[in-house]
């Protein structure tokens, strides 16, 4: 007997936790996944294929497998009941990491509202089950050992992040009381990939590194003060513990977690059960960037008689001041599963996350140019029907279109043009390859590459030039003319607009 996939809306996929989540959830064959991607759909979902190739996924192969079907929306508004509609599970793992409110209502406006307007969703389309993924600071300012239970009081929480998270929390529990299972998974604070140090955003421990190296090379402009003496108070314990863990193992914890059966609603700590101490942490960075003499203190920020060094290294480091708190520790069941003497950070793993983070200049590397934009000198046919169409039309119409079974060529002609040939299976486009190759068309459409320009910037009506005679139909003509007012819907979708160097568009937002 085939097992029925199972169906999983997530949201957060490209963030720094997300989309690592997302890998691991098609780790399992029997999985698909709705995604929940910002407007305009056609830039998230590039974001979101350079997220994916960097872990070895291609987007587009998936999306034509039928394993990930991009949502246009954002959280807590412009989600439709019909994207969610008979799907089996919630992964909700969107979030905003803002420690203070701000104008932009922040993180209230995506925490709280957004996490309340997916249950309304769930309650709508009869959705048993809801994993969300909160934080284990979400304890507050509580100390201990902590057990893996919700906190039905607001603990003595100490910024608006960790408010607006127990109130999410509070909103899901309140949910399953009600309406179906609740499974809140609280990862500790993220760190680089286990077996690369790569990550795609450097808060937490990283705003540490990063004041740790605005020191250095404070130093390496400054020859009167010793780099190795730099008189500098730590605000900390030195035996209390830094709760970090791999961005990477903690998707696989939270994987494991969303697809195992649940019978009643939990909570898991998604936490290190033998985490770096402060003075560990101090001792590795002072060994990577080549600085020392800070000395533990138990006072506070802001210091009353800080020194320039001082001012320097908390200017970035104090907004991280809320994590590194003392005497906390966690119940986990997911720490269980680690072997024995293993450690999740040691100074090997913490030395690769630092080169990482250097050589992407702490996340600010420029990014290549997204090749779905069309290249600069001109409108490249290649390009549309090479890269173009293979990301656009899974988020269009005709992928609703499921009376569309057809193999169809384009011929382009003129001094810029060639030939492709497109399968498309019950209105996905599984294959596109350029002529000659191995599929075998039922009807052609042949056009010049200046009615091409015309067309795809929707200054010429595709109807207009087939019916006016300057392009042609060939083969199955009356298939092919069944289709051109689907084509035509998809390139009002889908513009291509710009002399001479377009730029790809989603209904008039440029992307």
């Amino acid at each position: 007997m085939t097992r029925d996939p199972t169906e999983v809306f997530v949201t957060g996929a490209t963030g720094f936790l997300g989309h690592y989540l997302l890998e691991e959830l098609l780790a399992n064959p029997f999985v698909r996944c709705r995604v929940l991607l910002r407007a305009p759909i056609f830039e998230s979902s590039a974001r979101l294929g350079e997220l994916l190739a960097d872990l070895g996924l291609d987007l587009t192969a998936l999306i034509a497998e039928d394993r990930v079907s991009p949502v246009e929306g954002r959280l807590p508004d412009n989600i439709s009941r019909a994207d969610i509609d008979g799907v089996d599970l919630i992964v909700h793992a969107a979030g905003n990491t803002t420690f203070r409110s701000n104008g932009s209502g922040e993180p209230l406006r995506t925490n709280v509202e957004g996490t309340r307007a997916m249950l309304s969703l769930a309650c709508l389309s009869n959705i048993p089950r809801f994993v969300y993924v909160s934080t284990a600071y979400v304890c507050g300012e509580r100390v201990g050992h902590l057990p893996e239970k919700f906190f039905h009081e607001s603990p003595p929480l100490r910024n608006d992040y960790e408010r607006s998270k127990w109130e999410a929390e509070t909103l899901v529990w309140n949910w399953a009381c009600d309406s179906g299972i609740a499974t809140i998974c609280r990862p500790s604070i993220l760190f680089g990939d286990s077996k690369t140090g790569r990550a795609t955003a450097m808060k937490g421990l990283y705003v540490v590194a990063k004041a740790t190296e605005i020191l250095a090379r404070a130093m390496d402009a400054n020859s009167e003060t010793n780099r190795h003496e730099i008189p500098l108070r730590i605000l900390g314990r030195s035996d209390a513990t830094c709760n970090v863990i791999p961005v990477d193992w903690a998707a696989q914890q939270i994987a494991e977690i969303a697809l195992e059966p649940a019978t009643e609603s939990s909570v898991h700590h998604v936490t290190n059960p033998d985490a770096p101490t402060h003075a560990e942490v101090k001792s590795w960075l002072e060994a990577y960037f080549d600085i020392a003499g800070g000395q533990f203190s138990d006072e506070t920020w802001p210091l009353a008689d800080a020194n320039h060094y001082e001012d320097l290294f908390y200017s970035l480091g104090n907004i991280c001041l809320d994590y590194f708190r003392n005497g906390l520790t966690f119940v986990s069941r997911c720490a269980e599963r680690i072997p024995p003497g293993q450690r999740l950070i040691d100074r090997a793993s913490f030395m690769q996350c630092m080169k990482f983070a250097q050589a992407s200049n702490w996340c600010r590397t420029p990014r290549a140019t997204n090749d779905l934009r069309p290249p600069s000198g001109g409108f490249d046919p290649t390009w549309y029907f090479e890269r173009f169409l293979p990301t656009a039309v899974p988020q269009s119409t005709v992928a609703k279109v499921e009376e569309l079974t057809a193999v169809v060529q384009y011929t382009i002609t003129g001094s810029i043009g060639g030939s492709w040939v497109s399968r498309f299976e019950r209105g996905r486009l599984k294959e596109t390859y350029a002529v000659p190759c191995a599929l075998t068309p039922e009807f052609e459409y042949r056009l010049s590459y200046e009615d091409l320009v015309d067309v795809v910037a929707c200054r010429k009506p595709l109807q207009e030039v087939f019916f006016h005679g300057s392009a042609e139909m060939f083969g199955n003509v009356e298939r092919a003319l069944q289709m051109v007012p689907i084509i035509g819907e998809f390139l009002k979708e889908f513009p291509v607009v710009g002399e001479g160097k377009p730029e790809a568009t989603r209904k008039g937002v440029a992307c």
